[in-house]
């Protein structure tokens, strides 16, 4: 069953996509992130990890109503 859940973006997903966050309507983390870089070709080459709800995933998730998903490419620091 898909869910309505809210994508934030960060770094360079956010220089990618031109923003900082979209609604997208996915069943699990997978077809979350092919739905997101299938629209944005240009993340597809951006190496990033997601976090659900402020926790950092390893593994593919199921997704819920009103889950936040955070897309993070590396952050380089100075």
């Amino acid at each position: 069953m898909e869910a309505e859940v809210r994508v934030l973006f960060f770094g360079a997903a956010q220089e990618a996509t031109g923003r900082t966050e979209e609604t997208f309507r996915a069943g699990d983390t997978a077809s979350l992130r092919r739905i997101i870089t299938d629209k944005y070709p240009s993340l597809a080459i951006i190496p990033f990890r997601l976090a659900l709800n402020r926790t950092m995933l390893k593994d593919d998730s199921d997704l819920e109503k009103n889950d936040v998903i955070a897309i993070l490419p590396p952050f380089q620091g100075g």
